[in-house]
């Protein structure tokens, strides 16, 4: 009898035993198995970063990140003469396609001269942002298709959608200055447009153009030209 009971106990010892050995290794497995998943997801994070400096490390970096106002390319827009820009505009460029051509927008300063205007256009790709520097004048838009005339002045800033007829004029007694941002900075926009119909200051202005021609450059370059309305 005594040895029965002996042998129970010696069982249930084993059995223990052998349960406690199963449990640690499931305990053991389940810490393998949460350690390789946290390798791997550490792997998988490591990749991505690598990757990401990866792609940053692909792009040129040769545009300039700080520039002066002796690195604009500067250009008179319908000048008076070639001593005298006028009612013409003078336009500096700071960024477009072909000093920054990984940006997303070109980005230039307009002063626009006493008395001038740019006749209405719109552009059916281009967006424009605009803050006004100095100065007086009016911007013109439409709204359901009737013609609205806004005051603006310092601190004011003109945002303009693509497909949106627009314009703006000079009404003070000084230039009216302002710095703007074309999005997108692409090639044959409003920038390029300004490029082939300016000239560098001191330079005659060229009227070799005619209205034809003048509207087909506007057109291939994002900026179309309103239609004139004769009474």
């Amino acid at each position: 009898m005594l040895k029965n009971k002996k042998n129970n106990k010696v069982m249930k010892l084993a059995a223990i035993t052998i349960l406690f050995i199963i449990v640690q290794g499931c305990g053991e497995n389940v810490d393998k198995s949460e350690k390789k998943d946290n390798a791997i997801t550490a792997l998988s994070l490591d990749d991505k970063v690598e990757s990401h400096i990866h792609d940053n490390s692909t792009h040129t970096h040769t545009s300039k990140r700080i520039l002066k106002p002796e690195d604009t390319q500067q250009l008179w827009i319908f000048p008076e003469s070639k001593d005298k820009l006028g009612s013409g505009g003078l336009l500096q460029i700071y960024m477009d396609p072909e000093s920054h051509p990984d940006a997303s927008s070109g980005f230039s300063k307009y002063e626009l001269g006493i008395g001038g205007a740019l006749p209405e256009h719109k552009h059916n790709k281009t967006e424009e942002i605009a803050y006004f520097l100095s100065g007086t004048g009016i911007v013109i838009s439409y709204e359901n298709d009737e013609r609205k005339e806004t005051i603006v002045k310092e601190g004011y800033v003109w945002y303009t959608a693509p497909g949106e007829w627009h314009s703006f004029q000079n009404t003070g007694n000084e230039p009216l200055k302002l710095v703007f941002a074309t999005v997108p900075n692409a090639k044959h926009g409003l920038l390029d447009f300004f490029k082939n119909v300016g000239v560098e200051p001191g330079t005659e202005p060229s009227n070799t153009l005619s209205a034809e021609e003048f509207a087909k450059l506007a057109s291939d370059n994002d900026l179309i030209l309103k239609p004139v309305k004769i009474d």
